[in-house]
């Protein structure tokens, strides 16, 4: 039995599908009256009726409540997890569910006897990381590292629906200009979640994903002033820009994704998949394919 936690946040949902595809026995963790309800309506996330109707079994629960944990993982051989609070809110905080849930989750599967654990961090995550979501993502990591389970850390690189969908989509459906941080030329790895989605599933049952940390990215590295012409050109027309201060708050954004547009216009990610890609057979979504497929469709 595998378990995947997070299974109707929008990752953790096309993971479920890709398990059950191969025919293999899912349980999901699902909450009553969960905000993935709401959210299904807008393509955001999964109803947990619809993951069971695909032949999920669900058990209910929730991170913040250790004792669910234990009653999830009973019987369970892997568990997979995209929980992140990152775009909840109320008691929903990153701390309680990315940090204190995980640890409880790591720690109820290490007592269940859970064989394996595939965990879905970030790209560049680290203890002690000046950025709190990374320092919680690699806190957990190193938990998983110490707790003797076998295990999988997925460090995806940046998530073209999520970014893109908000930096450049976001202002084109309010008719705003697209707002960019100094030059804009930073350039970084933008991975489709689709992909993403694809390693875990591989990740579940293959050997070579034993006890590692696969870094996972698109086929090539973009800066934001190319990405904002990649979509203007598939558009045909002239997409308007607005270059801010560093520092400057983005508009149409909320503040916490402003700052870190504002970070990564400080540093450069540039993450290698001519091997990894082939090992796990995921063939990468290209950033010219997403762009077709959102701004065209």
């Amino acid at each position: 039995m595998i378990l995947v936690v997070g299974a109707t946040g929008s990752l953790g949902g096309r993971i479920t599908r890709g398990l059950l595809a191969q025919g293999k026995p899912v349980r999901i963790l699902a909450r009553h009256n969960s905000p993935s309800e709401e959210l299904a309506k807008q393509g955001r996330a999964n109803t947990a009726r619809s993951l069971i109707e695909a032949g999920a079994e669900a058990v209910y629960g929730d991170l913040k409540d250790r004792a669910s944990l234990t009653a999830a993982v009973a019987g369970v051989e892997t568990v997979v997890t995209t929980a992140t609070a990152t775009q909840r809110g109320g008691d929903d905080t990153v701390p309680a569910v990315d940090l204190h849930g995980t640890l409880g989750l790591i720690e109820a599967a290490r007592a269940a006897g859970v064989k394996r654990f595939v965990y879905t961090s970030t790209y560049g995550a680290v203890q002690g990381h000046p950025v709190p979501l990374f320092n919680i993502k690699g806190t957990c990591e190193a938990a998983l590292e110490q707790s003797g389970m076998e295990h999988t850390i997925l460090w995806p690189a940046i998530f073209m629906e999520i970014w893109i969908g908000m930096v450049v989509g976001m202002p084109l459906m309010a008719r705003q200009p697209i707002s960019l941080i100094g030059k804009g030329d930073h350039r970084h790895n933008f991975v489709s979640e689709a992909d993403v989605a694809a390693f875990a599933v591989a990740a579940v049952d293959n050997p070579r994903a034993a006890n590692q940390r696969i870094g996972i990215g698109g086929p090539a590295s973009y800066s934001w002033t190319e990405v904002v012409a990649a979509v203007g050109q598939a558009m045909g027309a002239k997409v308007p820009v607005q270059y801010l201060p560093p520092g400057s708050p983005a508009p149409l954004l909320p503040d916490e994704i402003g700052a870190l547009l504002n970070g990564m216009e400080t540093f450069e990610t540039f993450v290698e998949m001519t091997e990894t890609a082939p090992a796990y057979e995921v063939k990468l979504t290209t950033l010219d394919d997403y762009i077709r497929r959102t701004f065209m469709g």
